[in-house]
């Protein structure tokens, strides 16, 4: 199924289409970029807040994304994931909570299916700005911290306790009855920074990107 070829088709779409419109014959469709399935997190803004969605498949041209909202067809979002630097995308079609977005510029998407990034750096998920109470484990203590920005794959927090790199411990999040298990990475002043032992899945990050 081919979703991300302009114009931008439809879910129940299996036919290809060039960006002339006609339908692609099989050479054309040898030499168009396919979407390939991948399940990653991605950060979305529609101008007012981001949100967290779930990217099913990926082409150069657009995505496919499970959301948290529901947009409107034509509606025009910020996307951002492992790998794609943010940019504009325009909701084509919806589906549920589904979403097909098509980029506003061709990407390239060869660095979303690498671990390394092109500065040597282990690749990140986006992260997001959050405000949150925690209460941390670590090394037989247990204090108050606040939670600044957030990510699948881990935390950055602030407390007046010091931590030392390598220490592992728990992150509690009372209100949204969360519990993350975790190892210090840095520490650089009253902030430090924690690497979850499991990936946080979406739908915990929705519970606290909503608060």
């Amino acid at each position: 199924m081919t979703m991300f070829h302009q114009p931008f088709p439809s879910p129940r779409s299996s036919a290809a289409v060039d960006p002339g419109g006609r339908a692609a014959e099989p050479a054309d469709r040898r030499a168009t970029a396919r979407p390939s399935t991948v399940l990653l997190i991605g950060k979305v803004s529609d101008g007012a807040s981001d949100s967290a969605c779930l990217v099913l498949n990926l082409s150069e041209h657009g995505l496919m994304a499970r959301l948290s909202f529901t947009p409107a067809v034509g509606d025009v979002v910020e996307i951002e994931l492992r790998g794609l630097p943010r940019c504009v995308a325009h909701v084509r079609w919806i589906n549920g909570m589904k979403a097909g977005l098509q980029f506003a510029q061709r990407q390239n998407i060869d660095p979303v299916f690498s671990l390394m990034s092109e500065d040597g750096l282990v690749a990140r998920a986006p992260r997001f700005a959050v405000d949150m109470d925690a209460v941390v484990r670590l090394g037989g203590r247990q204090f108050p911290a606040r939670i600044v920005n957030l990510s699948p794959g881990g935390v950055r927090l602030e407390a007046d306790v010091p931590v030392e790199p390598g220490q592992t411990g728990q992150i509690m999040l009372s209100a949204q009855h969360i519990c993350l298990f975790g190892t210090v990475r840095w520490a650089e002043g009253n902030a430090f920074g924690m690497h979850f032992s499991t990936p946080l899945p979406l739908g915990n990050l929705r519970d606290c990107l909503e608060g």
